[in-house]
């Protein structure tokens, strides 16, 4: 695409040449007048249109971040500024046994209780389904029993974590080893990236690159 300076010259050679080319027919008239202006008007209306489409142009070729931003065409906008490359699967994951096309991220394995559910490696499976951490075991009722008193922060409503996880943005216990707080209530799994917006998780290559302003 060529830049404002060359357009602009351009256009000052098409002009010349179509005057050139009018004055050399030998017709001094009013027809020859009249052509000459429809030249100057169309090169006129040139300048003015091709900056103002110039810039919708570009912006087709990238991703409007909605923050006065852009990212490369493909990519994701993503928290704190970053862009990266979207992706079908998070890099490491594992796929299903039992489900065609399905993955597991790293650190997640697939649950024996409910085929094509992923749930923390290091959890215990429990027959309805529900999963509970280490140290703990499945209650005959259901949900969890046993394991250390909880030591960790008050989170909300009065619900004391469990030591080594932390409070998050929806003032419930986390485990920061398998997720990750997008801050504005999304939670995201540890290897999936947290979308600007707070439209939800994404899955990105490693590789970050800053966003770029959009242009004026």
């Amino acid at each position: 695409m060529k830049n404002d300076t060359e357009v602009t010259g351009d256009l000052a050679i098409f002009v010349a040449d179509t005057e050139t080319k009018i004055q050399g027919t030998g017709a001094h008239g009013r027809s020859d007048l009249a052509r000459r202006g429809v030249v100057r008007l169309i090169a006129l209306l040139a300048l003015f249109v091709l900056p103002l489409a110039a810039p919708s142009i570009a912006q087709d070729a990238v991703v409007d971040c909605g923050n006065g931003f852009h990212c490369p065409k493909g990519n994701a906008c993503l928290l704190e500024g970053y862009c990266a490359v979207v992706v079908d699967v998070v890099p490491g994951s594992v796929p299903s046994k039992t489900t065609p096309g399905f993955f597991c991220e790293p650190g997640f394995r697939e649950s024996t209780v409910q085929p094509g559910k992923c749930i923390p490696g290091s959890y215990i499976e429990c027959p309805d389904g529900l999963t509970c951490a280490p140290g703990y075991q499945c209650a005959p009722s259901g949900g969890c029993t046993g394991g250390p008193p909880p030591t960790g922060p008050m989170c909300g409503g009065g619900l004391r974590c469990a030591e080594g996880r932390i409070c998050s943005s929806r003032n419930t216990c986390l485990n920061p080893e398998y997720f990750k707080d997008c801050g504005n209530g999304t939670i995201c799994t540890k290897g999936a990236a947290c979308e600007l917006g707070g439209s939800g998780c994404v899955a990105v290559a490693p590789e970050r690159t800053r966003q770029q302003p959009n242009s004026r």
